[in-house]
Order: C-alpha cells, then sequence, then structure tokens
C-alpha cells in the first residue's frame, strides 16, 4: 500500500486474515469477499508446508484453516504453528464440512469451529469479534 503525504492507513488495515484452504474456488471466494467487505488484509495460502514458512512473517491477526488439507490436518497445522513464538495465541477458526470432527481437542486449544456451509455474514461477524 502506497501511502501519500500525512495519510495514516486505519487500524483495520494493518490486521491480516491468513486463510490456509487448498480448494481454490473457496479460497478465492473467502479472499475476495472478506476484501470487499472489511478493511483487512488478506492472504490465501493453499499449502500447509508454505504456510508453516509464510505464516510467521505475515503475522496474523486471524487464521481460517481448512479442516482436510492434502500434507496434513487443519489442527495439525495449527499445532506446528503454536511452536514459532509470534504464531500463539492467534485467533483461529477451524473451516469445514465433515460431520464427524475432534470438538474435545477444538475447545482444549481455543480453536472456534465454522461448518461449511455457512453464511458469509457469519465468517465476517465471526472475523470482527475475533480481530482487536
Amino acid at each position: 500500500m502506497l501511502l501519500e503525504g500525512n495519510e495514516h492507513p486505519s487500524s483495520t488495515e494493518d490486521k491480516v486474515v491468513l486463510i490456509v484452504d487448498d480448494d481454490r474456488d473457496i479460497g478465492e471466494i473467502l479472499q475476495k469477499i472478506i476484501l470487499e467487505q472489511t478493511n483487512y488484509r488478506v492472504v490465501w495460502i493453499a499449502e500447509s508446508e508454505l504456510t508453516l514458512d509464510v505464516a510467521p512473517y505475515l503475522k496474523p491477526s486471524v487464521m481460517l484453516l481448512d479442516y482436510m488439507l492434502p500434507d496434513m490436518l487443519g489442527l495439525e497445522l495449527y499445532d506446528r504453528l503454536q511452536e514459532r513464538e509470534n504464531m500463539r495465541g492467534i485467533p483461529t477458526v477451524l473451516i469445514s464440512a465433515r460431520a464427524s470432527l475432534p470438538l474435545d481437542q477444538l475447545r482444549e486449544r481455543g480453536i472456534y469451529l465454522l461448518r461449511k456451509p455457512f453464511e458469509m455474514d457469519t465468517l465476517l461477524d465471526i472475523l470482527a469479534e475475533l480481530i482487536v
């Protein structure tokens, strides 16, 4: 973002939403709607290994993780990200269409669950609540 003169970004423009989903259609739709409806910056990554490399540098304000990723489950990705000091405590929403999920493990980690299909307004409300 290029700033001119004495302009300063609003506080929401500093906030990054990290989307990790291997489904291109879902990733692009989420990214497009969040960008259109909020002032947050959005980064969509389709690969869990790339997420492990890049996420600490992005310093996301919130993460949206798909549960079923090709290389690992979203929960495993979350745990591996938590091993990095600057990634600890980032609010995380697990997105899944699966009927059975390890709800007790999500609760233990403080991870929010959003079941597919969901209303975009619901997601936007969750983001507004989690991003401070």
